[in-house]
């Protein structure tokens, strides 16, 4: 395990992150309570910006730990990064176009 591990933290360092995440999957797949696993293939997802990916992981990591405040901060930071992208601004009910006024 500690030979994989190592060989997966080499792929990121070389960012190499498409075989770090296929190494990371094939892990997840033979254990699926693999929070660490779980854990780094979200940060793989997100330096990827595959936002949605890593959110699905961070999730599935925080039903696993729920006491784990720093995948709940990932999860938080990733819901305001998706909802930013997913902001229009000429689709705001701002009418006044008051950039200081929320919705």
């Amino acid at each position: 395990m500690d030979n994989i591990k190592t060989k997966i933290n080499k792929y990121i360092q070389d960012k190499e992150y498409r075989k770090a995440l296929k190494e990371l999957s094939e892990l997840i797949d033979e254990d699926k309570d693999l929070l660490n696993c779980l854990i780094l293939r979200a940060e793989v997802y997100n330096i990827l910006e595959e936002h949605s990916k890593a959110l699905n992981d961070y999730n599935k990591a925080f039903k696993i730990d729920s006491t784990n405040k720093n995948v709940g901060s990932k999860i938080e930071m990733i819901k305001d990064i998706l909802k930013f992208q997913s902001l229009n601004i000429y689709e705001a009910t701002n009418l006044n176009l008051d950039p200081w006024l929320d919705d």
